[in-house]
């Protein structure tokens, strides 16, 4: 079997992995490079910059049922292990 093909190794070597400077060693581009800033921070999710800023709004039913679901089940967490309950 050569390199290239599936057995369940390593898929990648040393070399195709970027150097310090953020340029890959290999010198090939990936599309979506050019896009990218050098100030532009993050990691492997993204950058914690939002695009859009965040307007208020009122919650759903939903997420209000879980809120309150969370909060009844700490309170009844704690209170059987104090032994109120």
């Amino acid at each position: 079997m050569s390199e290239g093909e599936d057995d369940g190794g390593w898929k990648f070597a040393v070399e195709d992995l970027p150097d310090e400077a953020g340029d890959s060693t290999d010198g090939d581009e990936q599309p979506g490079d050019e896009e990218q800033g050098e100030d532009e921070g993050g990691n492997v999710a993204g950058s914690m910059v939002l695009e859009q800023p965040l307007e208020p709004g009122s919650p759903s039913l939903e997420n209000t049922a879980f809120v309150l679901l969370g909060a009844l089940c700490t309170v009844v967490f704690f209170m059987l292990l104090l032994g109120i309950l």
